[in-house]
């Protein structure tokens, strides 16, 4: 087919996810949930999960296989620059400012999931159903922990945000906690994929080297005012247009329907339940260890374990180099979708119970 043609159904395409981002994201809002989650689902929705079983005749004509080649450039385009965002907004100086701790937090909540996560693994590569042929048992273990491991840094900020604690001692130390996470666990998922066999080697570094160089250039860049307006620019054109067309395309790799399965239920349940007591208890833990209270510990560890887009860009890198299977990829989408959204909820429980918490609400009635 003509070039013309795939640039109309591409503006089509990026028409229909734009609007059913908005919608469904507004909808997020207005419960209390950050928009990105809205953004997520919408993906899915658009996805053989809904669309493709009620409406699979209309969910082809619009995303027929021929022209998710371009989706997924472009989507990738717009990962590249929304990581260079994401890297650019990270505050060194809170980094510094709460070093110690943020770091106990961060390797805490880094190592607990990440071995739990390669225990599940070993168990999973029994079965052939969610690990690619070829694939060892050692490195389906190294795959998962580190997909266990990440935080969604942005998600993060966006709560602390929103919440208007980012100058509290909480919100310093969930900060530098999520952004050294962050860090962390881009490094591990570089390492994994360049330790890949050698059928993997080569296209696993390719693969995720762009948009991991893109983060560490952001995080980089002098603090200037130029590079502040950069960064303004290119996160509204990020996180407008592009980001919402990886998560569609995220979506159309999502098969909700291989969940049906009372067995696939229960894995699906196991995977949620090792990431959440991997990365909340272990971060809880660590942060009461930094002489943080009960609850402050308990709302560092409901936000470290929201995964939200840097879980998904860890999940189609696996899957489009055949280290997990649509099932697996299915699986782990559920777990980001359900971790993400306990996180504000379960946030918002523990930081108003909280001793600084408390004192914040009573300065702002007064």
């Amino acid at each position: 087919m003509s070039a013309p043609y795939f640039a109309l159904q591409f503006l089509l395409q990026l028409g229909i996810i734009l609007l059913a981002c908005r919608l469904v994201g507004s909808l997020m809002v207005r419960i209390g949930q950050p928009r990105v989650i809205g953004e997520m689902i919408a993906g899915i929705l658009l996805g053989p999960s809904l669309l493709g079983l009620f409406a699979p005749a209309v969910q082809s004509a619009l995303f027929p296989p021929a022209s998710l080649g371009l989706l997924s450039t472009v989507s990738k385009l717009g990962l590249v620059l929304y990581m260079f965002v994401v890297g650019s907004h990270l505050q060194t100086g809170i980094i510094r400012q709460a070093f110690r701790s943020a770091a106990f937090i961060s390797v805490a909540g880094i190592i607990a999931p990440f071995v739990l996560g390669a225990a599940l693994a070993s168990f999973l590569h029994v079965d052939g159903r969610f690990f690619g042929a070829g694939v060892s048992r050692v490195q389906s273990m190294l795959y998962l922990g580190a997909a266990m491991a990440v935080t969604a840094f942005p998600v993060l900020a966006r709560i602390i945000h929103e919440r208007g604690i980012g100058g509290t001692a909480l919100g310093t130390l969930a900060l530098a906690a999520g952004a050294t996470d962050d860090a962390i666990a881009w490094c591990l998922l570089a390492i994994v994929l360049v330790g890949v066999n050698p059928d993997f080697n080569v296209l696993g570094f390719l693969g995720s080297h762009a948009v991991f160089v893109a983060f560490l250039v952001g995080a980089a860049l002098p603090r200037t005012a130029a590079t502040r307006e950069f960064s303004r620019r290119a996160a509204s054109i990020a996180g407008t247009v592009l980001v919402p067309l990886f998560f569609a395309y995220s979506g159309l790799s999502t098969h909700l329907s291989l969940l049906w399965s009372s067995e696939l239920l229960v894995v699906s349940i196991a995977v949620i339940l090792v990431a959440s007591i991997g990365k909340s208890v272990a971060c809880w833990a660590a942060a009461r260890l930094t002489g943080r209270e009960n609850r402050e510990a308990m709302a560092i560890g409901a936000l470290m374990n929201a995964r939200g887009l840097m879980e998904l860009i860890m999940l189609n890198i696996g899957l489009e180099h055949g280290l997990i299977t649509p099932t697996l990829f299915t699986v782990m989408v559920v777990m980001t979708l359900a971790t993400t959204l306990a996180a504000g909820p379960t946030f918002e429980w523990a930081w108003r119970g909280s001793k600084e918490g408390v004192e914040l609400a009573g300065v702002r009635a007064h």
